[in-house]
């Protein structure tokens, strides 16, 4: 079928559509991030690329009072790019897809989606915004690039903008229009978003300052274990007492504390005097690999957590081990921590030229980290991770069996071969000749004892 505007690139990249949504395993002549996007939609949505785009409306949704100067800043760019360019529209949508308002430019032809509507990856498929906030990252998807053929006479560029303290995006802002014709490119939405990534940059400078010195004024008069807590959940520091009991940012009973700051945080708005008590290690509590243990190894940790207060609400959480408890605090719950992913089928990876690669994960037998590339080591040969971080790729892989054994590898527990020990710790080789040497962190050594059963 030829295309709407005859252009070669865009008949390519039907035919590639075409391909794809008939059965072929890998997409091709495509941009690696529409590429994966397809993957997305195909492999883990399960969206039909010949339905109707779904973008129900939602208007349940409570944003953090520091977002709201970045959403107005990104409403004045978009007001501003629709009423400089004829023919497009411009929208700004929050971290879940979700638009929160849109401009039509003079010409556009078409309605501005409706406030409200999702147009998240999961529900609408490969579009800017959605994809945009799926990896965080400029992109722009032209017209068969999009995965429902509903679309595919639009082509939009979209950007998104990240919360630092959270590490999760709040904000997209797209321009579309109809053909491939956009009136930006992606790095001109770069350099208008520059300044609300920087409000959002110094808030979190500022909050982490105040925390910090809340925290230092109390340690100076505490002497039992403390931790502050930023309004993600990250464990961020921690007095003497507590390293000595094991309450680091990366054990269990930090992770389980972590994840009560959500609901902390929407009770702590109601007023700087709230203060509430978290039982970290009970009975029932799912926060960890057996749990957080006290001082006697089967007690569970009481914990008192108070706001420290900042100029638009909490800015993180002091807790302080409390064996006691206050009568009069609001006990938290601790929520179950996000259930585990399937383990993926497939690994995606970059070939020569740019040639994607779909892995079977027993394929893979490690994985190293070169800055924020992660370089797999496979049985065709050394491959670049399509994902930049080995971070998510840890995520990722865990649930097939991959152990984080370094700070920059990653080792597929099923195929390792040997393992050595020496004067500098722990190694272990994943080649039948044993000739590798990957390091095993001290902190990794049980995990890996566990898996290999040693």
């Amino acid at each position: 079928m030829p295309d709407r505007d005859g252009s070669p690139a865009f008949t390519r990249t039907r035919d590639a559509w075409e391909r794809f949504a008939a059965g072929d395993e890998v997409p091709a002549d495509v941009p690696l991030s529409i590429a994966l996007s397809w993957l997305r939609c195909r492999d883990r949505h399960r969206l039909d690329p010949l339905a109707p785009v779904q973008a129900p409306v939602r208007d349940d949704v409570v944003y953090r009072r520091e977002h709201a100067s970045v959403f107005t800043m990104l409403g004045a760019v978009a007001a501003g790019i629709a009423g400089r360019h004829d023919g497009c529209v411009a929208a700004v949508t929050d971290g879940d897809g979700r638009v929160l308002a849109s401009w039509a430019a003079r010409g556009s032809g078409e309605c501005a989606p409706a406030p409200g509507s999702v147009w998240a990856e999961a529900r609408a498929g490969t579009n800017g915004a959605g994809t945009a906030l799926a990896h965080p990252r400029a992109v722009c998807v032209r017209g068969p690039e999009h995965w429902s053929s509903a679309l595919h006479d639009h082509s939009c560029v979209s950007t998104a903008v990240c919360d630092p303290v959270l590490g999760t995006a709040v904000a997209a802002l797209t321009v579309s229009t109809r053909g491939h014709c956009l009136p930006v490119r992606p790095d001109d939405l770069l350099l208008a978003t520059g300044p609300a990534l920087r409000v959002l940059c110094d808030a979190a400078a500022r909050s982490s300052a105040v925390l910090a010195g809340a925290f230092v004024d109390l340690d100076r008069r505490e002497r039992r274990p403390l931790l502050a807590l930023d309004c993600g959940g990250r464990v961020v520091a921690a007095n003497s007492a507590a390293r000595r009991r094991g309450l680091l940012p990366r054990s269990d009973g930090g992770r389980a504390l972590g994840r009560a700051v959500a609901p902390a945080l929407v009770r702590a708005c109601g007023g700087d005097t709230w203060s509430g008590t978290v039982v970290v290690g009970a009975a029932g509590d799912t926060g960890g690999t057996g749990g957080t243990s006290g001082a006697s190894g089967t007690d569970p940790w009481v914990f008192r957590l108070r706001p420290v207060p900042g100029d638009a609400g909490p800015v993180g959480f002091l807790a302080v081990a409390d064996g006691a408890g206050t009568g009069t605090d609001d006990v938290l719950p601790v929520p179950d921590p996000t259930p585990a992913a399937d383990a993926p089928d497939r690994v995606a990876a970059v070939g020569r030229g740019g040639r994607l690669h779909l892995l079977a994960c027993d394929d893979v037998r490690h994985a190293r980290a070169d800055g924020h590339d992660v370089w797999l080591v496979t049985d065709v040969g050394v491959l670049r991770a399509a994902h930049r971080g080995i971070d998510r790729l840890a995520r990722e892989l865990g649930p097939a069996g991959f152990l984080r054994v370094h700070r920059g590898h990653l080792v597929n527990a099923a195929r390792i071969r040997s393992v050595h020990r020496g004067p500098d710790g722990m190694t272990v080789a994943t080649d039948r000749a044993g000739a590798e040497r990957i390091p095993v962190s001290r902190r990794a050594v049980p995990a890996v004892r566990a898996a290999l059963g040693l």
